[in-house]
């Protein structure tokens, strides 16, 4: 097991990235990965961070620092294979990222779509934190925020 920052280069890496979130996620938003990183040139801009069992891609978070609000750490999607849920691999790959930047940046966001898997998760991680809207496509979305180091602090004490 291992976690991984990439920067795919050619079309097959990203599309073994992009198929990886196409065959683990129903969510029509999700799918848009590929999309949102090719149209905004974030390829190149900032890693894919993967988490591998073996050569097997177990999870995917592609994140950004920065693009709009200051100091702000932004994950777009993050994703665990079907046959890897339930392992904590999305905590996982959570916390290497707050570990990694929690000196340089104050807060981590998150928005994430009603239907998403991923609310259910951020909830937990956020203790129930959270704001909804509703989006341009009649659904809503859960916003989390929080400080990084206070999100690192808790989550660290909750492991130990």
């Amino acid at each position: 097991m291992s976690i991984q920052y990439n920067f795919p280069k050619t079309v097959d890496e990203k599309f073994q990235l992009m198929e990886f979130v196409y065959n683990n996620t129903n969510s029509f938003i999700l799918n848009t990965f590929g999309y949102v990183w090719e149209s905004r040139g974030w390829w190149d801009k900032f890693p894919i961070q993967v988490y591998k069992v073996g050569d097997v891609i177990a999870g995917l978070h592609a994140f950004t620092i920065d693009t709009k609000a200051p100091d702000t750490i932004k994950t777009y999607y993050i994703v665990t294979g079907k046959a890897f849920r339930g392992q904590g691999i999305a905590k996982k790959l959570t916390m290497d990222v707050l570990e990694e930047y929690r000196n340089t940046n104050k807060v981590y966001f998150v928005n994430s779509e009603e239907t998403s898997d991923g609310v259910a998760f951020y909830k937990k991680l956020f203790n129930n934190n959270y704001k909804v809207h509703v989006n341009q496509f009649d659904t809503y979305d859960y916003i989390f925020e929080e400080k990084v180091n206070d999100l690192y602090a808790r989550l660290n004490n909750e492991q130990t």
